[in-house]
């Protein structure tokens, strides 16, 4: 029947079920582990075999080249002076060592090449892969990194997509030499100990952001493990809307000079943008992240986090505002205007205004001049973006409910499979209903046993695989449920505006009375 009972606890269900229970997987594991088992693919994506194949190759390249960098960290002759620098110099106990899979490139020019030849990798896809290079002078393939420090970049997954060689020879001008941008591997996306840190981000819901690779580990091993690294790039957009699905807070800690609080600087807006709070945390003179770990433990972190700034403070410690002139004061103003017109939530927004007035000593009416909150929400030519493509509002909603099926009464009662625009969301959320229906319950696990479409169990398999922060998730349903409701009502109201040009030129009077009155009716409660 492939079902199992357990008389004890009463827990029943099929294989998917019994696994995710017996095993602690989540559904989209549980899914990979049996497809691999029975020798089935799940498509991650929809790309061509080719594609998926060169991107199997990849991900096996760099396994290699994790396996090497590690190896050569133990060889004889280098592990003398690697452990005296990473425990004398760098403070870094065994075990941050093995967790964060640090590595070794050493003084050879083909060492690893000659190593990846012999585990059947190819120059070209070595290069693709950024793990080595080609010199067109002398015709030949050498290693990218050498004489460094490997740091490797995990995906979410946990597995290798890049590395980042810090230089172990004095005077070097490249202090680092980072993996460049592949098909594994976009630093935009990237964040650099999100796969170690994001369930403790998401059960303190903050985080600290760093800028450098040992400035997250030194707080790692401190205990400070709801950390990320930006690998000293400047913090994107992709990056900060990561970081919102785990945190509500964000705190910046860079170096105390002048770059450093100048990259804080430049990082909050992205941060503001993606719905964060922010703080910034200032460490002493001459002090950084990394030596703050070290010298004074989670104690001096947390006793810098309680003295952190309030981002407007911050933006104005070094501003003596009785000297600023008009224009100069006037341009911080504009500054903060538009920054407040790209705050979503009209709350917040106020609250950000009344802020920002009293920092600046100046009459909150100068921002409420600037502030232009009409429906295009612009200030000074900027503007939000436009609202989610309806696809994608659908996907995200189906997504919330796979993963929160606490919340699926909310929605059922209200939505039926014909009020989603998407045909395969259409269908994915028929077979929901009749699952609810029929069992009075709802779970990924049990949704398998309703599918009789390769097609809907890989995008079941997608949607369950999105992390959504819980305390979020009620609030975003009922978003995106009234904006699919709203969708649809556009849609009646398009068909029926057709109806009434009709009407109109066929010079039928009632008919176009009643159409009038009905798209009159549906606009009313559109808007409510």
């Amino acid at each position: 029947k492939q079902i199992f009972k357990c008389f004890g606890c009463g827990k029943g269900g099929n294989v998917f079920t019994f696994l995710m229970e017996h095993e602690n997987m989540s559904f989209v594991e549980t899914v990979r582990f049996l497809a691999q088992k029975a020798g089935i693919t799940i498509p991650e994506k929809r790309i061509d075999s080719s594609a998926k194949e060169e991107l199997e190759r990849m991900h096996y390249a760099h396994r290699v080249a994790l396996d090497y960098f590690k190896s050569m960290l133990q060889a004889p002759k280098y592990h003398r002076q690697m452990t005296k620098y990473l425990k004398e110099q760098r403070r870094l106990t065994d075990e941050s060592i093995e967790l964060f899979q640090l590595g070794l490139a050493g003084e050879e020019w083909e060492g690893f090449l000659n190593y990846a030849l012999k585990k059947e990798l190819f120059p070209k896809e070595l290069a693709k892969a950024g793990l080595i290079s080609y010199s067109e002078k002398h015709d030949k393939y050498f290693d990218r990194f050498r004489q460094r420090l490997m740091i490797p970049i995990f995906n979410l997954s946990g597995k290798p997509i890049a590395f980042g060689g810090r230089t172990l020879k004095k005077g070097e001008p490249a202090k680092y030499v980072n993996s460049p941008e592949t098909m594994l591997y976009s630093k935009s996306n990237v964040l650099y100990g999100l796969n170690f840190s994001r369930q403790f981000i998401r059960e303190r819901k903050e985080v600290i952001i760093v800028e450098g690779y040992f400035d997250l580990i030194s707080l790692y091993q401190a205990g400070i493990k709801n950390v990320v690294a930006s690998s000293g790039t400047a913090f994107t957009a992709q990056q900060a809307r990561l970081l919102a699905r785990f945190a509500e807070m964000a705190y910046l800690f860079f170096d105390a000079d002048s770059a450093g609080q100048a990259a804080a600087m430049r990082s909050v807006d992205v941060l503001y943008d993606a719905g964060l709070e922010v703080m910034v945390m200032i460490p002493p003179e001459g002090e950084d992240p990394d030596s703050v770990a070290v010298k004074q433990g989670a104690g001096g972190i947390e006793k810098l986090k309680d003295d952190a700034l309030r981002y407007l403070q911050f933006r104005v410690r070094n501003i003596d505002l009785k000297k600023q002139g008009i224009i100069a004061k006037e341009k911080l103003i504009k500054e903060l205007a538009e920054l407040a017109g790209r705050i979503g939530d009209a709350t917040r927004r106020r609250l950000f205004v009344a802020e920002a007035a009293e920092v600046l000593q100046t009459d909150i009416q100068n921002f409420y001049d600037l502030l232009k909150t009409d429906r295009t929400a612009r200030i000074g030519g900027i503007s939000v973006k436009p609202p989610k493509k309806i696809d994608d509002i659908e996907r995200d909603l189906l997504s919330l409910i796979i993963n929160h099926p606490e919340y699926f009464d909310d929605v059922s009662d209200e939505l039926m499979p014909e009020d989603f625009h998407t045909e395969t969301y259409a269908g994915l959320y028929s077979r929901m209903l009749t699952l609810l229906k029929e069992k009075r319950t709802f779970s990924a696990g049990s949704l398998i046993n309703y599918l009789d479409d390769d097609r809907l169990i890989s995008e079941l398999t997608l949607l369950a695989e999105i992390d959504w922060e819980k305390d979020k998730a009620r609030l975003m349903i009922k978003d995106y449920l009234g904006k699919i409701l709203n969708f649809k009502k556009e849609r009646i109201i398009d068909r029926l505006k057709v109806e009434l040009k009709v009407a109109e030129e066929q010079g039928d009077i009632d008919t176009a009375r009643k159409l009038t009155e009905e798209i009159s009716d549906l606009i009313k409660r559109r808007k409510e």
